[in-house]
């Protein structure tokens, strides 16, 4: 089932680029030989007007191939186009051309304007980021996701613990700005340029207000601006179980999706925030950590380093590498949290019937934990829309803390590749519906953003030659294919370089012995 959730989600979101695309181009009357979803050997066939659509074997991505536009290595020339032209077979056809459609199989993209060549290229990633766009707001319709950003850790000698700031603190607010996610608070830390901020929380009940001056953290990300906290989005959810891992140890220990949790350790529970605060943390405890594909670490149970070297866990729940220092994320620049949990005796309804499920200890350093399916508010239309654009805002804001990771050495190896997005998306299609549209969003955002970055063979690579030929620069076509070309190259490499790293979170790395 969740095989055939990735064919169709990322063929769906394959089509909407290259729908887009083909549209643009049929619209400025440009022939569109060949739509195909998917890469490799067609499997199945059929023409409609002058263009024939296929779905191929392998489904990484599709085309959509425009007459007379420059390839990854071919630039067909106008006998090319004609000789391509009359091989379009009148049958068979769904239906015949409609009358004076005829110019459209004449027409090539040597022969469309500048403006025609930008909207055909820019149509693509465009529909794209509206397909995400509308998703957000059919999400609005079902209801949004509600969270309480809370500071779940602190550390030492960083400008949050000198102002006061506590794990438990919830945030509310940042210079007077409403606080609905992590990301909010941490773009506007960074956005402060060393500024004094004032942060607005609610500890036990009671609204407090503290200000506090953020600094670069030394030695690492340099020049970006941190306070030294941990946030955690608490879920405002009831206590269905919405998501678990299937190489989990919640699942490994008999837990599933719809299962309701009635108790935990003893003491009933409502909703999905009792089960989070009945967690008593256990750091000196020994427990098995697993990756993000559910797999041990090392023999003992505890988390090895990049090199091997064990970790530890600080008493304020952050992941220590073998000098002591907390280790940071290469994307955030916040230091990484591990709090480890004892086993847990919980209790939960399935079908009517009382379950007792025994869970081992566990650390939350990784993803993929079990998830509780969450409260939804609906929104009325002008806030959903304006929810919408936020959405999308910070979803670009993260697309571009994880451009600047991959520059990195050990951002680079976080990327995601072919394989980690297809096991999202499968794991989202066992999820609810909520989960499942947010992952459909941001993968659309992240295509339509991403293929209009300024690189060889991509939309916004051959838009910079559209605009450098319309400022008069006398460029061959031959000379933009070879571009392209390399450029293909350079994204293969790339592609397969994040796919080892995506194959080798696949492998088992449990110690020897």
């Amino acid at each position: 089932m969740n095989a055939l959730a990735v064919v169709l989600v990322f063929g769906l979101i394959v089509f909407i680029h290259e729908w887009g695309h083909m549209m643009a181009a049929k619209r400025a009357g440009i022939a569109v030989p060949t739509f195909a979803i998917g890469m490799g050997p067609s499997l199945f066939s059929f023409w409609f007007g002058e263009t024939e659509y296929h779905l191929c074997a392998f489904p990484i991505g599709g085309f959509v191939k425009i007459s007379g536009m420059v390839d990854d290595g071919h630039m067909p020339d106008k006998a090319d186009n004609a000789q391509h032209v009359d091989e379009v077979p009148a049958e068979p056809r769904l239906k015949p051309l409609p009358s004076g459609k005829e110019r459209m199989l004449t027409k090539d993209w040597s022969d469309a304007t500048g403006w025609e060549k930008a909207s055909i290229l820019v149509a693509g990633p465009l529909m794209n980021i509206l397909a995400a766009m509308l998703t957000i707001f059919v999400m609005g319709q079902i209801g949004f996701q509600v969270n309480d950003v809370m500071i779940n850790g602190v550390e030492d000698g960083m400008p949050a613990q000198q102002a006061g700031l506590q794990a438990g603190d919830i945030v509310h607010s940042i210079n007077g700005s409403v606080v609905e996610n992590s990301q909010q608070f941490i773009h506007a830390v960074q956005a402060s340029g060393g500024e004094t901020v004032s942060i607005g929380i609610k500890r036990h009940g009671e609204d407090v207000e503290i200000s506090a001056t953020p600094r670069s953290r030394e030695g690492f990300n340099e020049g970006k601006l941190s306070l030294g906290v941990v946030l955690t989005e608490v879920m405002k959810s009831s206590n269905i179980v919405s998501l678990v891992p299937a190489r989990s140890s919640g699942y490994s220990a008999g837990l599933r999706v719809g299962d309701q949790v009635v108790e935990l350790n003893g003491e009933p529970v409502s909703n999905g925030l009792d089960v989070l605060l009945a967690m008593a943390p256990f750091n000196d405890a020994s427990y098995e950590a697993q990756d993000y594909y559910g797999h041990p670490l090392d023999k003992e149970g505890h988390p090895l380093g990049e090199d091997g070297e064990r970790l530890a866990v600080s008493e304020a729940g952050f992941l220590l590498d073998a000098s002591g220092k907390p280790l940071v994320s290469e994307v955030t620049g916040e230091p990484m949290q591990a709090t480890v949990f004892g086993p847990m005796a919980l209790t939960v309804e399935r079908d009517g019937e009382r379950i007792p499920i025994t869970l081992p200890a566990a650390t939350t350093m990784v993803s993929g934990g079990v998830s509780f399916r969450p409260d939804l508010m609906r929104l009325p239309f002008d806030r959903a829309l304006l929810r919408s654009l936020d959405e999308a805002k910070y979803s670009l804001l993260g697309i571009i803390d994880g451009m600047r990771a991959i520059f990195t050495k050990e951002g680079s190896k976080s990327v995601g590749g072919p394989i980690m997005i297809f096991n999202l998306i499968g794991q989202s299609a066992s999820s609810d519906i909520y989960t499942f549209l947010m992952m459909f969003m941001v993968i659309n955002i992240n295509l339509g953003v991403l293929n209009l970055l300024p690189f060889p063979l991509l939309d916004g690579g051959r838009l910079v030659f559209v605009a450098l030929k319309g400022i008069g620069l006398r460029i061959s076509e031959n000379s933009e294919a070879t571009v392209h070309f390399v450029g293909s190259l350079i994204l293969i490499g790339f592609i397969l370089y994040v796919s080892f790293f995506d194959v080798l979170a696949l492998i088992p790395r449990g110690g020897g012995g």
